[in-house]
């Protein structure tokens, strides 16, 4: 079957091919991270979501490609709002980690722009607007192949000190690794170097 990176519906050989990264987009130091079963991207080849995150070269940002399969399903054929929500929760809260910010969701809000049609591979973007103190706001959308943007969101999120996140942030080996990621001169890597 000829490999077609927007409709993926072969094998997942065909679906994985489909998530490698754009030119631009680098792979992190450790990828391990989002490759594990998680809420968003469930266990590979379970038929829910497949996702694969990047840093956009150019200005730091969250890039990701992700394949909606039948398991993600809402309206007949097309991704349920909640699987697209949760995976722009996840993304904007992943470009505040990157960006040097541990963070957990306070606020987001979902605009849903059109239909997401199922076995399809759709691009992310996810980025920090802006922060005020603990205050992390940022956006992101899912994009089409062709840049009909499917859904959109802002988010507020707190950043936490690692004595909040108590005994867990050292038992999370995601965290670490996210914060590992944070880009020279972000206020991880600062207050890291000061320690």
């Amino acid at each position: 079957m000829t490999h077609d990176p927007h409709k993926c519906e072969a094998t997942p050989e065909d679906i994985l091919l489909a998530l490698e990264p754009e030119p631009g987009w680098e792979r992190f130091k450790d990828s391990s991270w989002h490759h594990w079963p998680t809420f968003v991207n469930g266990t590979p080849g379970d038929g829910r979501l497949e996702v694969r995150y990047y840093r956009r070269t150019e200005d730091g940002a969250l890039a990701g490609k992700i394949w909606f399969g039948p398991g993600a399903e809402g309206p007949p054929g097309h991704a349920h709002g909640g699987s697209m929500a949760a995976l722009l929760d996840d993304a904007m809260g992943t470009a505040g980690w990157i960006s040097g910010h541990p963070v957990v969701a306070a606020n987001i809000s979902i605009d849903f722009r059109s239909r997401l049609p199922l076995k399809s591979v759709v691009t992310l973007e996810a980025w920090v607007e802006r922060t005020d103190g603990r205050k992390v706001y940022t956006k992101g959308r899912l994009l089409s192949a062709d840049g009909e943007v499917h859904a959109e969101g802002t988010g507020l999120f707190i950043q936490m000190s690692a004595e909040s996140f108590g005994k867990f942030a050292s038992m999370s080996t995601r965290s670490q690794a996210l914060a590992d990621e944070a880009l020279p001169g972000t206020p991880a890597e600062t207050s890291s170097q000061k320690a």
